[in-house]
């Protein structure tokens, strides 16, 4: 059973035992800091073919400790305190616990255990994670390798994140993930990948089958800047290759093509995202959001139809780019009907880890 004055007694030991190494260790920094995130996430889905509504309204704050070393290397512990708005039985909802090692450079950062997902540059698009599952999912247990060009424009990284590990109640799922983009030019291009795994538990009354994911999205764009007004567009090729070996045992290959358009003009901005094609998320009936974390509009049933999602959103940074606000408005609409989504985020971030 969850206990606050344990866990607190649990990290303040961490933390000392990080202390106690700069005493025997030269040339190290304690460094200590806190994020905090609070997420409002509504949607009004009733008349759309793949969504449904659904209310998010969160916050999580993260306490962290390091040792830096060498002037690259860090071993971080942090934990994650999690507490869901109208969750009134219990004094928080999850707590988690961040622990890894991390080597940075100007153009290249490893990282090992399990740390915060944003530390990936990849795969930031709905189709493989939605803003929920990013935020009550933040940590990647596993690897991270990346390699940047000069400019931080161009990258090329590889992670793995094994965030199930097989029990009698617990499936085994874990994730390869890749991604590359090249930016060095008004135009980019570049690719995103994951190649995910979802097996069965133990327990011999579970008829579940094992599952392969494989999702690609290779990708063209262009930006164009004048003064403060920006203009971004692009489109991505969506391919999917996905079997259940326990079931059908046969392969399948539902894909599509995204176009994206946007304006913003400082930290204002307006885009517009158009899906054409199959639904990717072949067996989102039989596992749901245990297999697929991406936005629902990418189930089945497979259809022409474009899917469609226009937002106005405002980002901005106070206290010295400390704080952060984000803010907006989807109007979302298929083959059905047409649906809404609103979120707010404020976000802090005091700390100079990975710097």
């Amino acid at each position: 059973m969850f206990s606050y004055g344990m866990l607190r007694r649990r990290f303040i030991h961490i933390a000392i035992t990080l202390l106690a190494g700069l005493g025997t260790l030269s040339a190290q920094e304690f460094k200590y800091g806190v994020d905090f995130v609070t997420l409002f996430d509504n949607t009004e889905y009733v008349p759309m073919e793949q969504q449904w509504s659904e209310t998010i309204f969160s916050a999580r704050l993260t306490p962290k400790v390091a040792l830096d070393w060498n002037g690259g290397n860090e071993l971080v512990v942090a934990v994650n305190l999690t507490k869901d708005f109208g969750d009134n039985a219990n004094m928080l909802s999850s707590e988690e616990v961040q622990l890894y090692y991390s080597y940075h450079t100007k153009q290249v950062r490893f990282m090992a255990g399990i740390f915060p997902r944003e530390q990936m540059r990849g795969l930031r698009s709905d189709i493989f994670f939605d803003r929920s599952y990013r935020f009550f999912n933040n940590r990647i247990s596993g690897v991270l390798a990346r390699k940047e060009s000069q400019s931080g424009a161009s990258f090329v990284e590889f992670a793995m994140d094994y965030n199930g590990k097989r029990t009698f109640a617990t499936r085994e799922t874990f994730a390869i993930m890749s991604s590359a983009r090249y930016a060095e030019l008004p135009l980019y291009f570049g690719y995103d990948l994951m190649l995910g795994h979802y097996a069965k538990d133990y327990n011999d009354a579970t008829h579940d089958g094992v599952v392969d994911n494989i999702i690609v999205t290779p990708y063209i764009g262009g930006v164009v800047k004048m003064d403060e007004l920006v203009a971004d567009f692009g489109v991505k090729y969506v391919q999917s290759l996905q079997r259940d070996r326990v079931m059908e045992n046969e392969w399948v290959a539902p894909h599509g093509i995204e176009g994206y358009v946007a304006l913003q003009y400082r930290g204002l901005k307006v885009e517009n995202r158009t899906y054409l094609g199959e639904g990717i998320y072949t067996y989102y009936g039989r596992y749901g959001k245990d297999l697929y974390h991406g936005i629902q509009h990418m189930s089945p049933p497979h259809t022409t139809h474009p899917y469609n999602a226009l937002t106005l959103s405002y980002r901005e940074g106070f206290a010295g780019n400390t704080v952060f606000l984000d803010l907006g408005f989807t109007l979302e609409s298929d083959s059905k009907g047409m649906g809404t989504r609103q979120w707010l985020c404020v976000s802090v971030a005091l700390d100079n880890l990975g710097r």
